[in-house]
């Protein structure tokens, strides 16, 4: 007899309706404000009832965390990406800082800078903090890498530089707003060149 094979087992559908879920909830918290949308307009959305809602989250504040990770999670993706280029390391932290910035500044990411303030520790086993501590040491490894072509300042330190950078690119999130004078691009381009002023080597 052959086995059937192909269909997603009771814990992938269980994590899809709950990727689901944080979709719509990001989208929503991004386009109305977190404050303004309760998990009963998530549901109606999505279609199911309020209490349906409790078996993929504990809490608004607790989907609010999952979208964050998930949040966090894109951000990676974007730098790992953005990096994955050739030229000297100081042009593959140029375009990973852009990356990230025009990340954070989409729609429906905007709003987690606002109600997500940054107390996760360091160490804790949350997807977000994985997800920082991933970003912090891309960027290290990227700073010591310019070190060593020369395209970063010789005497930089790593892991003191990439708390500068990385704090700039991130007050970012807590300042931008769509209805501003500047394009996202040119936020992203200008925030770039000021973070990691002072870090390029001068030929």
């Amino acid at each position: 007899m052959t086995e059937i094979t192909g269909f997603p087992t009771r814990a992938k559908l269980h994590d899809l309706k709950r990727r689901e879920i944080v979709r719509c909830a990001s989208e929503k918290f991004g386009a109305e404000g977190y404050e303004n949308v309760p998990l009963d307009a998530i549901a109606a959305e999505l279609g199911v009832t309020k209490a349906a809602l409790y078996n993929y989250v504990k809490s608004k504040n607790d989907l609010l965390m999952q979208c964050y990770e998930a949040g966090m999670e894109r951000l990676v993706t974007s730098v790992e990406a953005a990096m994955d280029r050739s030229g000297s390391a100081a042009e593959k932290l140029d375009a990973a800082m852009q990356a990230y910035i025009l990340a954070m500044t989409q729609k429906d990411m905007q709003y987690l800078w606002r109600y997500t303030p940054p107390f996760v520790t360091s160490g804790s086993n949350r997807g977000e903090q994985r997800s920082r501590d991933r970003l912090d040491t891309m960027v290290r490894e990227v700073l010591a890498e310019g070190v060593a072509d020369g395209s970063l300042r010789a005497d930089l330190d790593p892991k003191m530089a990439s708390l500068v950078i990385l704090g700039a690119v991130n007050w970012v999130g807590i300042w931008y707003r769509d209805e501003g004078a500047m394009k996202r691009a040119e936020i992203a381009r200008d925030v770039t060149k000021e973070a990691l002023r002072g870090y390029v080597a001068v030929r």
